[in-house]
Order: structure tokens, then sequence, then C-alpha cells
């Protein structure tokens, strides 16, 4: 009952500070839709496959089990085993904690950017608190669900300072938190993070500046692209091709005939990484597809993808159609971090139940993106 209430409490002050001009209805669907999602994540880790990241992350903050050369869940575990103390070693109350953080970032970021796109609020609705892998796969106890929530907020104020034209100073502490959690939760996803942010402001630069300064506008991305090589040593330049090739192995090996992509990393070289590279494009857009074998939940991302493939379709003969303007620096940023991480995951990760979870980081904006256009279409549409 002291949880229950704690979290009722948390959820009303939620939605009494973190307004937008959505009914009332969407604020407590959408929470009722990411606790339930942690807790069926639970079930079907406890009750199906009997082990997981999940439950092993839980029994270790429970136990005080420590965990060597895992910097990255070491940190998770830090943040973990307060909150499994606080609710007594119970991993539903846990979950409960956890699937509500991370409805509150989406939440915000749902604010945020429908205050700055109201004509697609509920386009935005849609993508970020209703599409069910995305739910799914950011809720509960796992790495995905504090790592797609530190994402969203250091976007999001990203987009908004870019909008704005300055920074304020809640936007600077959320990048500054989000990058943190980031930076030692998903680091490659922190490397994502700065390098479509620097895309953003550096083509956002070069439209203001004159055109004989417009150089200067390419020394932003040479920073961020220098600044990534010291996020972690495995991912810089000469080394991702090892790094690519190792998890590659290391996945191939773990992974049922049937679970595995096509995707194999014979050589740690540059060559043979882009040689795969337009299999790991499909894989990471829009596979598992109709036509791959997954458990029957699988259907649920194999209809995602068609629906996927359906949009971006619709969108490039919407775009070359009706001549469309588009924010070029907001669409060539999302696009160049989307695609980076659209190629490197599945390289990374040639396995179906890894990659639909890593994807979901990317998932969001991808579908946004795609649904843009024909939502303006269709609501143009109905109002005729």
């Amino acid at each position: 009952m002291l949880h229950s209430g704690l979290i009722a409490f948390l959820a009303f002050l939620g939605f009494r500070f973190v307004k937008t001009e959505l009914p009332g209805w969407v604020y407590w669907l959408g929470l009722l839709l990411k606790l339930s999602a942690g807790i069926v994540l639970g079930l079907i880790f406890y009750e199906y496959y009997e082990s997981g990241d999940t439950i092993a992350f839980f029994e270790a903050a429970k136990n005080l089990t420590e965990v060597e050369n895992q910097p990255r869940t070491q940190f998770f575990l830090k943040i973990l085993r307060p909150v499994v103390v606080f609710t007594d070693g119970s991993y539903w109350i846990t979950s409960l904690y956890f699937s509500f953080i991370s409805f509150i970032s989406f939440w915000y970021g749902l604010k945020v950017l429908s205050n700055l796109y109201p004509d697609i609020r509920w386009l935005i609705t849609i993508c970020f608190l209703i599409i069910p892998s995305i739910v799914f796969w950011s809720s509960g106890i796992i790495k995905d669900s504090m790592a797609s929530a530190a994402l969203i907020v250091f976007v999001v104020s990203m987009i908004q300072t870019y909008k704005l034209k300055r920074l304020l100073i809640p936007d600077l502490i959320l990048i500054l938190i989000g990058g943190f959690i980031l930076l030692y939760v998903k680091h490659y996803l922190f490397i994502t993070a700065i390098i479509f942010s620097a895309v953003l402001f550096s083509l956002s630069l070069y439209r203001q500046l004159q055109p004989k300064w417009r150089f200067a506008s390419i020394l932003v991305i040479f920073i961020a692209l220098v600044g990534t090589q010291f996020v972690h040593p495995y991912l810089a330049i000469n080394r991702i091709p090892w790094t690519l090739q190792q998890n590659n192995q290391a996945i191939l090996e773990k992974s049922d005939s049937e679970d595995r992509l096509n995707i194999v990393l014979e050589e740690d070289s540059w060559t043979e990484v882009i040689s795969n590279v337009p299999k790991a494009l499909h894989a990471g857009l829009f596979r598992p597809s109709l036509f791959d074998q997954t458990p029957v939940w699988g259907w649920i991302h194999r209809v995602e993808n068609f629906l996927l493939i359906i949009l971006m379709m619709m969108s490039i003969i919407l775009f070359f159609k009706k001549k469309h303007k588009i924010d070029w620096a907001l669409f060539v940023g999302s696009l160049c971090g989307i695609l980076l991480l659209a190629i490197m995951l599945p390289l990374s990760t040639p396995n179906f139940g890894t990659l639909v979870r890593y994807k979901n980081s990317y998932m969001p904006y991808l579908f946004l993106i795609c649904s843009v256009l024909p939502y303006h279409y269709f609501t143009s549409q109905a109002h005729k």
C-alpha cells in the first residue's frame, strides 16, 4: 500500500506539473501501458525464459553481488540497489518505479515536442506512448529503460535549444544529466547523441553565417568527432572494426540458428565492415520482417516493421509529389543518428532478440520521421 500510494502521488505530481494540451486521459493511459509493460517484461523473463538481464540485474542488486569488468552494469546496479532496498527486495515494485521514471521522461519529451510542433501533437503521442515495442523495451528493470529515458530528455532538450535559439537553464541541466547517464550506461548512445547535436547545430550555423565564414560550421562536427574518440577506447575509429567483429562473433556463438541474422564479420577490417553495411542497414530498419521466423510475440515487431516500410515509402512519394518544406538541419541530424545506430547495432548484435531491444533507442524517432508527411496528408484530406 505504501508504494502504491507513493507511485500514485508521484504520478499526480507529474500530471500536475508536466502539462500538455492533450486530454488528461492520454497521460493516465500512457502511464498504465508503461507500468503494465514493465510487469509483463518481468513475467516473460521469469516464466518463459527463466533467466535474462532483468533477473540477473535484480538478483545482483538484491544480494549485493559485485560485477567485475562490467562498468556499465556496475553503474546501473548503483542506481538499482537503493530502489531494491527501498522496496524491500520486491522485483515487481522496483519495476514499477523504473517504468514510472521512464514514462515521465517520455512524457516530458512529448510535452516539449508537442509544444514545438503542435500540429503533430497526436502523432508524437502515438510514437512515444502507444507503439507496443517502444513502450515494452523502455520499461522495467533493464538498462534500455534508463538509456531510453536519458536519450529522450537529451534529444528533446537539444531540439528545444535549436528551435528557441537559446539554451535555457532547465535544458542545460537535462542535457548534462541525460549525457552523464548515457555515458555510463550506453556509451554508444552518448556518441550518437553528440553526433546528432553536432550535425544539427553545424547545419544551423551554416545557414546563419555569411558565405565566407561558413567553413567554421564544419569545425563543430570535427570537434565533436574528435571528442568521441575519448569516450571509450573500443569505440575509437581505428578500433571499431575489431570491436564490431568481436561482438559479432560472440553473439553468433551464443545464438540459436533461427535467431541469427545473416551478418557475419569474418575479419576485423573496415573493408569487411563496409561490405556488410547494406545487410546491416536493412536489418536495422526493417527486420524482423513478416518473412522472418520469431516467437509468437515477435509478430509485434514484424507488423511494426511492415508498417514502417509503408510509411517510409509514402513519405518518399509525398515528398516528391507535394514538395513539402523540410527542416533540413533537424532532418539530417536525426537521420545521421538513426542510420549510425541502424548500421552499427546489427553488425555488433546479429541476433533478433537482442537487436529488437537495442533498436528501441531510435525507433520512436524513426517512426516519427517516417510518419510526419503521411499524417499531414491524411489529416488534410479529412478536412476537405
